[in-house]
Order: C-alpha cells, then sequence, then structure tokens
C-alpha cells in the first residue's frame, strides 16, 4: 500500500456556519443525519424527522419546504467535507516528472475519506445515506448526487488517466464507474460478505476493505486491455 499518505488529512476547511444548538432548524437537520443514514431517505416520512427532531412537522415545513430541502441541507456540510478530505489526500501526494501521482495514492485518496469513520458517528451516517442514495431514489436526489461529487469525481479520472496513460478514455471511465460501485457497495454494510465468508471477512473491517480495494483496483488500472488475452475455451 502506498504510504505518501498520511492516515488523516489536516481539516483546514472554512468553519461551517451553525445556528445556537438547540434551535429548530439545527435539530431538524442533526436529526435527519441520523435517521436519513439509518433508515435511508425514502423510507423516512416527515413524521419520523419531526419525532426524531422533537419538533412539529410543520416546522420543518417552515424551515426547509420539503423533505429534499432537509436532504440538500444535510449534503451542504457533509458532502463538502467528504470532498475536501478527498482533495487534502491527494494534493499530499508527490507529482514525479511526468506530471503523474503514484496510482495506488489517488486510490487511496479517493476512497480513504469514506472508510475513515466509525461505525454510528456522522460520517459512518452519511456514507450509509450515499450508499442508500445512489441506488435508486428520484430525479431530484440524483441531480443532488451530481452537484456534489461530479466536478471532483473527474478530477480524479484526470489523475487516474495520466498515471494509467496506457488506458483509453473509455477503460479509465469505465474502471472508475466499477471503482465507485464497489465502494458504494461496501459502504452499505451489507452482511453477506460476513456470511458468505463464515465471519473471516467483514465490510465494516474498514481498514481491510480499504487496502483489499486499493490492490484490488490498482491491478484493475495497471492491466492493458490491449495485452490482456482472455484464455482459449477449451476444444469440446
Amino acid at each position: 500500500m502506498d504510504n505518501t499518505l498520511t492516515k488523516k488529512a489536516n481539516h483546514t476547511s472554512t468553519p461551517e456556519k451553525r445556528l445556537p444548538k438547540g434551535t429548530p432548524r439545527a435539530l431538524i437537520l442533526d436529526a435527519a443525519e441520523i435517521v436519513f443514514g439509518a433508515e435511508g431517505f425514502d423510507r423516512v416520512t416527515f413524521r419520523d424527522l419531526a419525532g426524531k427532531a422533537g419538533v412539529s412537522v410543520s416546522a420543518i415545513n417552515y424551515h426547509f419546504g420539503s423533505k429534499e430541502g432537509v436532504l440538500k441541507e444535510v449534503f451542504a456540510r457533509r458532502s463538502r467535507r467528504l470532498v475536501e478530505r478527498r482533495a487534502q489526500y491527494l494534493d499530499q501526494l508527490p507529482v514525479d516528472n511526468a506530471g503523474k501521482r503514484s496510482l495506488t495514492g489517488i486510490l487511496q485518496a479517493f476512497l480513504r475519506p469514506a472508510f475513515e469513520v466509525t461505525k454510528g458517528d456522522r460520517d459512518h451516517l452519511f456514507t450509509r445515506l450515499l450508499s442508500h442514495l445512489s441506488t435508486g431514489s428520484t430525479e431530484q436526489v440524483r441531480a443532488l448526487l451530481k452537484e456534489s461529487f461530479d466536478e471532483n469525481d473527474r478530477r480524479f479520472i484526470k489523475e487516474l488517466s495520466r498515471s494509467a496513460s496506457h488506458l483509453s478514455p473509455e477503460d479509465i471511465h469505465w474502471r472508475f464507474h466499477f471503482l465507485v460501485g464497489a465502494m458504494i457497495y461496501t459502504m452499505s454494510d451489507a452482511d453477506q460478505l460476513d456470511g458468505l465468508s463464515d465471519g473471516l471477512c467483514s465490510a465494516t473491517d474498514h481498514e481491510s476493505a480499504l487496502k483489499q480495494m486499493v490492490s484490488g483496483f490498482s491491478n484493475m488500472f495497471f492491466v492493458d486491455p490491449a495485452q490482456d488475452k482472455s484464455p482459449e475455451t477449451p476444444s469440446q
């Protein structure tokens, strides 16, 4: 595993402007992070959210107008944090004379912030929410995901293209697509891996998940499809 990244990035972003603790708006946002992450956005009703926040349904309507309005505010303070951590890790990587960064370092920079969480904390709940939203939801929610992450994703695609210059743009995009899909599925904390491996592996073991994903996708990005020959089909 590439060791050019420090285990934690220094958080130098401007502190978020917050309302005084205990105001209805702050209570609603704090509750939304918990219930959206635990249950999934689509399954949470206004009444569920109001009950968790200890406010009236009308208070949610007054401050946000809709459930999507609440989600947008949650994303404003959590997706920015995730994107900034990725950028901090990437900026730490040295650049060689050809303008390339380490391929494994790039993969670590992209993946580590998603796994650098403690089970049950707000960053972990947000990654759970991302996994819920990325597998469906409304056009409005999909637009929010694009707005929050597309610019950051394009930067990583550009860096991967430099470091894996033997791959075509089509290859890079497909492999990045598979990378994001594997990350999202693993972030969902499904118990299937634990069951299939009889407890040998667990998606909740974030450091192991990160190590395996970086190793596996490093190999995938190193392979040149022009030189990758499939085994011949055995004769009948």
